[in-house]
């Protein structure tokens, strides 16, 4: 499996037709941009420059893991057309964790390990006949066992795309990937703790788990580092407060739990205080000059 460019991972893990969402975020301005296009024309030759530009021009990208409807325009859950993968995101002591993870018994190999920063990683999984909610469970699953971010369980979610920068640190760094396995996997190839963890009681307390020795943060503090980072890429609000509320079944109220947490981030992060104009001048200067057809 070669996946030494964006456009070779790309085709190593979908179809031509298969149709994605390319998204560009630039952590400084937090401009946003999203096209949704098959992956034959992401992989052209004039997107991937497209792309590569805006890299350098301190833009993150991130493509969604799982296909989007035809008639879909956005990268919403009920805009998800088929699963391809499943995926844990590491960010706390993450190649531990991934060691860890990697070394217990019956878990399939990965398809790829991205190494999105020094020390944070995204494992992928290429699978098949799964329903949203079932490899939703799944991540979940995994989730709860290996200590991963709970962010990572959303079917439409965006990852990193490898092959580009991340401009999030003070040294550039190159976002490569190492590829383990080209098999595509089944839920029955997944160990046992993901159907127990799935049929287990929504109701079920945190303190009555087996703490897990990864457990440096408290789940609040990962929930907090979890919507800021959500945030910071252009998730959606309502869409991270339905994911922490899905992952904090513990709390008496999930909904007003997740909501209290990401309001006060976005707050925090002052996500409204830039005006409509700032944003419309912003992306009228980034596409003057470019007519790539994107």
């Amino acid at each position: 499996m070669d996946t030494h460019t964006p456009a070779e991972y790309l085709r190593a893990n979908f179809e031509g037709s298969d149709r994605l969402a390319i998204v560009a975020i630039n952590g400084t301005s937090k401009d946003v941009m999203q096209r949704v296009r098959t992956v034959e024309r992401i992989t052209q030759e004039d997107f991937q420059s497209w792309l590569h530009f805006l890299n350098k021009e301190h833009y993150e990208i991130y493509v969604s893991m799982n296909t989007i409807r035809e008639d879909a325009s956005g990268r919403k859950k009920s805009d998800i057309a088929q699963i391809r993968h499943v995926y844990l995101d590491f960010d706390h002591d993450g190649t531990q964790a991934v060691r860890n993870m990697v070394a217990r018994s019956g878990m399939p190999t990965p398809n790829h390990l991205i190494e999105t920063s020094p020390g944070k990683w995204q494992v992928i999984w290429r699978v098949e006949g799964f329903q949203a909610p079932q490899a939703e469970e799944l991540m979940r699953a995994m989730v709860r066992e290996f200590g991963a971010d709970p962010a990572a369980v959303d079917s439409a979610r965006v990852l990193r795309l490898p092959g580009f920068y991340n401009h999030k640190y003070e040294t550039l760094h190159s976002i490569g990937v190492q590829n383990l396995s080209a098999a595509i996997y089944t839920s029955s190839q997944f160990p046992g703790f993901a159907i127990e963890e799935t049929l287990a009681p929504a109701t079920q307390s945190h303190a009555n788990r087996e703490p897990k020795a990864h457990a440096a943060l408290s789940q609040s503090e990962r929930d907090w580092a979890y919507a800021k980072r959500a945030l910071a890429r252009g998730e959606d609000q309502e869409t991270i407060i339905k994911a922490m509320a899905d992952f904090r079944s513990d709390k008496p109220d999930p909904e007003y739990y997740a909501r209290h947490t990401v309001t006060k981030a976005a707050a925090g992060m002052d996500i409204q205080g830039k005006s409509k104009d700032a944003q419309d001048k912003s992306q009228q200067q980034m596409s003057s000059g470019f007519s790539f057809g994107l």
